[in-house]
């Protein structure tokens, strides 16, 4: 999706997309999505909380995240909470399903790392393979990513999106800021302004 299209349905569904228009009373706020088990990054604590509804396999998914880890570098009042939302197919599903089985090993976050990073189609055999990169037991994580744990937390991520309406990836709450499509980095640092000050009622 490119910029223009991203405007556009932002605007079409009552959006503030970078505008400096106000969000729509009564949406809400992404500190009240974030729910107990999701996976923090930057600070704990951060004043604007950014809740990003992703697919591993989504070119703008991809690029977003690394305009978000680059801004809670610098930017250390920001909570950012990844939510996995495999809508693209099977190869997604399969790559979100070896995370959820890498995340109860310690490993979330290393498998992560590494599966936003790839450009081959995740198989079995690459899943494997990034297994035994990163020192977790691939026997183990097979497993898990054909039991049932990790199957309803992935069926309640996308539970959860529907209940938003969301269809359409990337798609992100910046505090009050309900962002569909990607943004740059100077329209994220501006969104993510906007936010603060509508937090801060001013």
């Amino acid at each position: 999706m490119n910029r223009r299209d991203a405007v556009r349905m932002a605007l079409v569904a009552g959006v503030a997309l970078a505008t400096g228009a106000a969000a729509p009373k009564g949406k809400v706020n992404a500190a009240s999505l974030v729910q107990p088990g999701d996976p923090v990054y930057g600070n704990l604590h951060g004043q604007v909380t950014i809740i990003d509804f992703y697919d591993i396999r989504c070119p703008p998914c991809r690029a977003m995240n690394k305009r978000i880890h680059k801004l809670i570098e610098t930017d250390h009042d920001i909570r950012y909470v990844p939510v996995e939302y495999p809508i693209l197919g099977p190869a997604g599903m399969l790559a979100t399903r070896a995370l959820y089985a890498a995340r109860m090993q310690g490993g979330y976050r290393r498998m992560r790392a590494l599966l936003m990073s790839q450009k081959p189609v995740p198989t079995p055999a690459l899943m494997q393979q990034d297994a035994t990169q990163l020192g977790l037991d691939w026997p183990k994580m097979q497993a898990a990513m054909a039991g049932p744990q990790v199957a309803a937390e992935i069926a309640a991520n996308l539970a959860r999106g529907r209940a938003l309406g969301i269809h359409e990836i990337p798609a992100m709450y910046i505090g009050p800021v309900k962002v569909v499509g990607g943004l740059t980095s100077a329209d994220l640092r501006s969104v993510v302004a906007q936010a603060m000050r509508e937090q801060e009622g001013k």
